[in-house]
């Protein structure tokens, strides 16, 4: 199978990637704006479909098979007349590739590449993707306890990851520049998924409008086992800024409040003082102070703090001692810039909880 690259789903290891083999797939439905395409065709694709009274073509859909568990796509065909644009998962083409004489083709070329040449002989302007769900029993978060079925909750997290896919490869939005706030989750649950068989993912296209740069976008996640429809996840989210995403979050970080580490937060605290560095324990932070352990540096009035998360977010800022207790020093920041306080709360975020209110003065050990 194809392996997804973590950070295009937005996640730190492959251990965390519940996609792969990423396929095109035939849609459903073909709007009568593709007839030239499909008319007169004798071989191929376009024989699976049937030209409709409204001038569009419908998928000549297998029989109603005896199926054991979930929604058999066949009878989706038939009642979902406002999901025309569903995408046929291959467990289904698997049927249907039999039926489509290609006796022109080269066998060097492959089914995914006649999809991708019929569909854009077709001007299909919404495309439908088909991954293969990664499900392995022995995984470290998910299957925490034996399961008798697949967690739910895994394919909530499956769903996520197509979003960001779907985003980056089929729009115009570049991964880097921008991101998705998911504002509505919709899920519909068939049959309960099964560890024993294969699970294929399809995830539709059903943003409004025809934009390359969608503002907000509408993604339906369907999964099936078997040929049959087990899960249907429906997502939308706003498309913001990747600068704007992070200013808006932030937003309402950081006034008041004092925030101390969790006991494994990856996170190095540094104190610079007459030219000598150590690495100490951070006990408290603010927008504007903070309280260490005490220095090995004696008679520091001043010196420089850097906090480091993972390596890769850097807060630092001038310090001034503001008091000194037996354990701790309370120190004030000097001179903060905005960045630097952006820095501070994307920290924050990662890894501290806010400390119970008390006085202030007392926060600074005074």
């Amino acid at each position: 199978m194809t392996d997804i690259l973590p950070k295009l789903l937005h996640k730190n290891s492959a251990d965390d990637v519940l996609l792969a083999n990423p396929r095109p797939v035939l849609p459903t439905y073909i709007g009568a704006q593709s007839a030239a395409a499909i008319n007169g065709a004798q071989h191929g694709i376009a024989q699976l479909y049937k030209r409709q009274a409204c001038g569009g073509y419908l998928l000549n859909h297998p029989p109603l098979d005896r199926t054991y568990a979930g929604i058999p796509f066949s009878q989706l065909m038939d009642t979902a007349a406002s999901r025309l644009a569903r995408g046929v998962p291959h467990q289904v083409m698997a049927q249907l590739w039999p039926s489509c004489r290609m006796d022109e083709i080269q066998e060097s070329r492959s089914q995914d590449t006649l999809v991708e040449e019929f569909l854009a002989r077709c001007l299909i302007p919404r495309r439908s993707s088909s991954f293969s769900f990664i499900n392995q029993a022995d995984h470290y978060f998910f299957y925490r306890k034996p399961h008798e079925h697949v967690p739910g909750i895994m394919l909530l997290e499956a769903a996520r990851q197509t979003i960001y896919y779907q985003l980056y490869t089929h729009s115009a939005h570049k991964l880097g520049d921008v991101t998705v706030s998911l504002s509505e989750l919709n899920s519909k649950f068939q049959a309960y998924a099964e560890l024993m068989y294969p699970i294929e993912i399809v995830v539709d296209d059903l943003t409004e409008g025809d934009s390359l740069r969608p503002r907000v976008v509408r993604y339906v996640s369907s999964f099936f086992q078997r040929g049959a429809l087990i899960a249907e996840i429906e997502s939308v989210a706003p498309v913001v800024g990747l600068d704007k995403f992070k200013a808006a979050r932030n937003a309402c970080l950081l006034h008041d409040e004092r925030f101390e580490p969790l006991a494994n937060a990856p996170v190095v605290t540094l104190f610079t003082a007459g030219g000598k560095q150590e690495i100490v324990r951070l006990k408290e932070v603010g927008s504007s102070s903070c309280v260490m352990s005490l220095p090995k540096v004696e008679d520091a009035n001043q010196g420089e703090l850097t906090l480091l998360y993972e390596g890769n977010i850097c807060f630092h800022t001038k310090i001034k001692r503001v008091s000194v207790q037996s354990s701790s020093t309370a120190w004030s920041f000097a001179d903060t810039s905005y960045r630097q306080l952006e820095n501070l709360k994307e920290i924050i975020k990662r890894g501290f909880v806010q400390v119970a209110s008390r006085n202030p003065s007392a926060a600074m050990g005074v």
